[in-house]
């Protein structure tokens, strides 16, 4: 689109807003009978920037064109974009990112980025403490965080690629990937995933995350994470790390199984090398399995087990109800006080929990609302559930936990051997981008164990990490489709 009457140029860009009055427009002189025309939104544009890049500029050319009579305008806004064939559309995209539509006479519209974006600076991560190591973490702004991701990772075989999802109120997000170790073809599924998102507005990181995990549902297929430090080591490891705009949490993708057992924290002391990972597999038993157990026995295996563990197992009066539906209303309950904990103003967070944690411990056993067993097997419960560090599998330990304490009531051990059986075959089935999510566990290859129960050194974790098998066919036949 080249401008040939600016003022008809300004009012067709200006009626592509509901409100065409949310366009500023700057008139600025150049010559004696031209003039340049800067259209810009106020509230997303640094009115510094847009003095020093082009109000001055502009006002300089004017100056200079006494002197040098050919000189051209456009040489004199070094920081701008010319936009050859732009659309209307295309310039109205631009402009809700920060950018300033520079309008001159028989010249192509000029872009230059005032952008302005009032985000939190660096800090410390929100969603985990740092044991040891950098503790800076990523931002809501796509800039800081790119920033901060090659400051962790100076390598020039870093490859970033930019794009926007969303029609009305789109995002830019950064596929971020390692050339030599990143899978190309991955990288690609990646990206075909994402262009297939038609969403009006783009307001939640979640479209991309549901987008990268593809069909399936219950255990989650990538991981969200805001420490540069974890990002720059999955992408050492052959892993893609998905930056989206106006997010401080970066996307990790694939992510298996045995990754969410890892931490950032395990490669940074030795404890994590030998020790953390695999109680934390321990603990998920635990706190999947652990109620159920108590159950199964109770109901059906009494007479099996020393008489002085099963005489602590019988209730010693009369409670409200059965062991079952006690177990399965204190862990409703308490995971009623957790949700209300993370969403509650800071200063009423210890009230409600102080409230809650009385309520069901010594008032509810002492008026016989809850048999103490009850409290000590779902506070082994919960305290369990903290190792287990990323947050994405807590949802399917408590739906687990629940389903199995239901079939443990009526059918036992057999019902829940029957039931965790199920639940096995559905993550073997489960594909994060083409890799099965169960590798390299199932299919059974232990010579890719290396980085997976224990942490191997840190030389062979980096120069050797766990192959990631991609198929290709696997990953366009898991993909949800166009939505």
């Amino acid at each position: 689109m080249r401008t040939t009457d600016q003022n008809a140029c300004a009012a067709a860009i200006k009626s592509a807003f509901y409100q065409s009055n949310s366009v500023q427009t700057l008139e600025i002189p150049i010559l004696e009978t031209d003039q340049a025309l800067v259209l810009f939104i106020q509230e997303i544009v640094d009115q510094n920037k847009l003095h020093a890049l082009i109000v001055d500029p502009l006002t300089r050319f004017r100056l200079a064109k006494q002197s040098y009579p050919t000189e051209s305008v456009t040489t004199w806004l070094k920081d701008g974009t010319p936009l050859p064939n732009a659309t209307v559309e295309q310039i109205k995209r631009e402009m809700m990112n920060g950018q300033a539509v520079v309008l001159l006479k028989n010249e192509q519209p000029v872009l230059i980025d005032c952008a302005m974006w009032n985000v939190r600076s660096v800090s410390v991560p929100l969603t985990s403490s740092v044991y040891e190591g950098p503790a800076s973490a990523l931002t809501e702004s796509l800039d800081v965080n790119m920033n901060l991701l090659r400051n962790y990772f100076r390598s020039p075989e870093l490859a970033i690629e930019t794009l926007e999802v969303g029609e009305n109120a789109a995002k830019k997000m950064a596929i971020v990937s390692l050339h030599g170790k990143t899978n190309p073809d991955l990288v690609k599924e990646v990206r075909e995933r994402l262009k297939q998102v038609h969403v009006a507005e783009f307001i939640i990181s979640q479209i991309a995350t549901d987008a990268l995990e593809g069909k399936g549902f219950l255990f989650p297929r990538t991981m969200a994470n805001d420490r540069p430090d974890a990002c720059a080591l999955a992408l050492a490891k052959g892993k893609i790390v998905l930056l989206v705009e106006g997010s401080p949490l970066a996307i990790l993708a694939p992510s298996l199984f045995f990754h969410f057992f890892q931490n950032q924290d395990d490669y940074l002391s030795e404890f994590g090398r030998f020790g953390a990972r695999p109680l934390r597999y321990l603990y998920f038993f635990i706190a999947t399995f652990f109620p159920a157990i108590t159950v199964a026995i109770i109901r059906f295996h009494l007479g099996h087990i020393p008489t002085e563990v099963a005489n602590q197992l019988v209730k010693t009066h009369e409670t409200l109800a059965p062991y079952t539906i006690e177990l399965v209303f204190v862990i409703l309950l308490l995971q009623l006080i957790m949700d209300g904990s993370y969403r509650l103003p800071g200063n009423t967070i210890f009230a409600v929990t102080f409230i809650g944690t009385m309520l069901i411990s010594d008032i509810a056993t002492n008026v016989s609302l809850f048999h103490p067993i009850t409290i000590v097997v779902i506070g082994v419960c919960y305290i369990t559930s903290f190792p287990v560090l990323n947050r994405g599998l807590l949802s399917p330990i408590f739906f687990i936990r629940i389903t199995l304490i239901i079939v443990a009531h009526f059918f036992g051990f057999a019902g829940m051997f029957a039931v965790t059986t199920a639940v096995i075959i559905h993550m073997a089935h489960l594909r994060s981008l083409g890799i099965p999510y169960l590798y390299p566990f199932i299919p059974f290859q232990p010579d890719k164990w290396h980085d997976t129960i224990f942490r191997p050194t840190l030389t062979m974790a980096i120069n050797k990490p766990t192959p990631l098998p991609f198929k290709k066919a696997e990953a366009a036949q898991n993909r949800r489709g166009s939505y």
